[in-house]
């Protein structure tokens, strides 16, 4: 069954914002070691199939299911945790991640020797098991910074539109639900702070985990300078926070203009 586009939007998103963050980790890994360029290209294009199939696919949390990409950037914070919690029965980091200790003590007989990317690559050349399982560990790194940008852009378009659009029609029945409050109850201000409350949320999603990062685990960037030689390196992740927190900062200005 085809997605709906709006869970296929998110599923593009997030691979996109994927790709960009193992680009610029795989920039990093290439000026260390020269001889791992040639594989990459092939490795992240199947990976990134594979990250594909994940979020296209489907999770019952109770007699409903629901897609993996439209969990990971809504505001359900059980189902979210369900899959990112290695344990839990829905989660995804075993479909990420293709761990040799958990596949040796899961064989089955009757069980192709190649049977997931990390066999597959070993096969061809055994010292090509640790690129694998370094890209599938950027995934996992990455997937919920990635989740959380699409969520906090598509966040910033509503607040923007909101702004101006009449609070009429659909868009009123649509708070008068979620906010349950009769029309005469609501106005710009207040729909607009339940926005903002979302979107500073994501933010804070954001910055949590920036202070549980790992030094080995941050994205280290150097920009190419004018005259082509290296910037100084910089952490990527922290320097996309303070752009988040300066885009929730105008929309805290403009909720006060509107209150005055």
């Amino acid at each position: 069954m085809p997605l709906n586009p709006k869970t296929q939007k998110r599923v593009e998103s997030i691979l996109k914002k994927i790709q960009d963050y193992m680009d610029i980790r795989f920039t990093h890994a290439v000026r260390v070691n020269l001889n791992i360029g040639h594989v990459y290209e092939d490795i992240r294009w199947q990976q990134l199939a594979t990250l594909r199939q994940i979020l296209e696919s489907s999770k019952p949390f109770g007699p409903d299911r629901y897609y993996v990409a439209d969990i990971l950037c809504e505001d359900n914070m059980l189902r979210k945790r369900a899959l990112y919690n290695a344990t839990d029965q829905n989660s995804i980091f075993n479909e990420i991640i293709n761990l040799k200790d958990r596949i040796e003590r899961e064989k089955r007989a009757g069980q192709l020797p190649v049977h997931d990317m990390r066999t597959f690559y070993t096969a061809l050349d055994p010292s090509l098991e640790k690129i694998v399982e370094l890209i599938q560990t950027w995934i996992w790194w990455d997937i919920a910074d990635s989740s959380d940008m699409v969520a906090f852009e598509h966040q910033a378009i509503i607040m923007k539109q909101l702004q101006t659009v009449p609070l009429e029609g659909q868009i009123l029945e649509h708070y008068q639900k979620t906010l349950k409050k009769a029309a005469s109850e609501l106005d710009r201000k207040i729909i607009l702070q339940y926005e903002f409350d979302r979107l500073e949320n994501i933010l804070k999603q954001f910055q949590e985990r920036r202070t549980e990062e790992a030094g080995f685990q941050m994205i280290l960037k150097r920009d190419i300078k004018g005259d082509k030689t290296l910037g100084d390196p910089y952490d990527f992740k922290e320097n996309q926070m303070k752009k988040l927190s300066a885009i929730v900062e105008q929309f805290r200005t403009v909720l006060q203009q509107i209150s005055s």
